[in-house]
């Protein structure tokens, strides 16, 4: 994704006079050094350049950031400490109350021959919403607000918003453009605008948008557990129902926290919970099909010749 803008901005950049690219800069971007004020393009196309974007906590590029006069270095040690303390909590909720609760379920799965009901999957669920909660909270704190920062004080990077207030969101729409910045501007920046441009309708282009970020959702989980399977992705586009059902409320019951209640509701009840425990009822059973197939291959002729 950084690749991908470092190369649209530039383009942008040649196809953009050097004068108006710096006044919008300067007019864009406050903080700036004055040296940075003096770069335009191709300038700016140095390995210094691109080595400071590629660490820099964010995934949108410009020719020139705001920058912060000096390292606080207690702000660094500071934000190190509640790092090693949000994974240790982390994994302690881990290693306490989700792993044991996901291998009660495959042991029931076992019991029942792998007959799923909605009543062992809404027990788990409920099981697993609580502690899932505090884990995904843990995971944001700690990337959004710890980590990140770490890598903005260390760099002097001045632009440290990286999330705005999610919790409150009267509608599903208004999380996703919230919660997670860095990640919003780029759609934002190099695919619903041009889409736009190009004279897609906004409904259709945020259509486009969903499903890259449903895709780009599914790989990431997919790929660590080698196995393709669609709950991210049904997850993410299951999530346009309730934006328009939450923006209807909105605009219906000014004031009203109902979008608030579906969104959580959604996410820590349902979303969450039911994708983890599909993502290992899957896994349990793509083990389970793959075992057979490893230890007749381990003790197949080619393998003995090998060993």
């Amino acid at each position: 994704m950084k690749l991908l803008s470092y190369a649209l901005a530039n383009e942008d950049y040649r196809i953009i006079p050097s004068e108006d690219s710096t006044a919008t800069l300067e007019a864009m971007v406050k903080d700036l050094d004055d040296d940075a004020l003096a770069v335009t393009y191709p300038q700016n196309v140095t390995l210094t350049n691109l080595y400071y974007f590629w660490l820099a906590p964010t995934l949108t590029y410009q020719i020139a950031f705001p920058r912060t006069r000096q390292i606080r270095v207690w702000r660094v040690l500071s934000l190190l400490f509640r790092f090693v303390l949000a994974l240790t909590l982390l994994i302690f909720l881990t290693a306490q109350v989700i792993t044991p609760t996901l291998r009660e379920l495959v042991k029931d799965l076992e019991q029942t021959n792998g007959k799923l009901t909605f009543d062992l999957m809404a027990e788990y669920g409920l099981k697993l919403s609580i502690a899932n909660t505090y884990c995904w909270l843990l995971v944001f704190y700690g990337f959004f607000h710890v980590y990140l920062n770490i890598f903005a004080e260390v760099l002097r990077f001045g632009d440290r918003v990286f999330y705005k207030d999610w919790w409150n969101s009267s509608d599903v729409s208004s999380y996703w453009r919230l919660w997670n910045t860095p990640v919003h501007y780029w759609l934002v920046r190099h695919l619903y605008f041009p889409c736009v441009r190009a004279g897609l309708s906004k409904t259709t282009t945020t259509l486009l948008v969903f499903f890259v970020s449903a895709v780009m959702h599914e790989v990431l989980i997919s790929l660590p557990f080698h196995m393709i399977r669609p709950w991210a992705y049904l997850g993410m586009m299951g999530q346009l129902p309730l934006v328009w059902i939450t923006k209807a409320l909105t605009k219906r019951l000014p004031g009203t926290s109902m979008g608030n209640v579906i969104f959580w509701l959604s996410f820590c009840v349902v979303g969450q919970p039911m994708a983890i425990l599909m993502y290992t009822i899957d896994y349990q059973l793509q083990k389970e099909t793959m075992m057979p197939l490893l230890e007749s291959s381990s003790n197949s002729p080619v393998a003995a010749a090998l060993h």
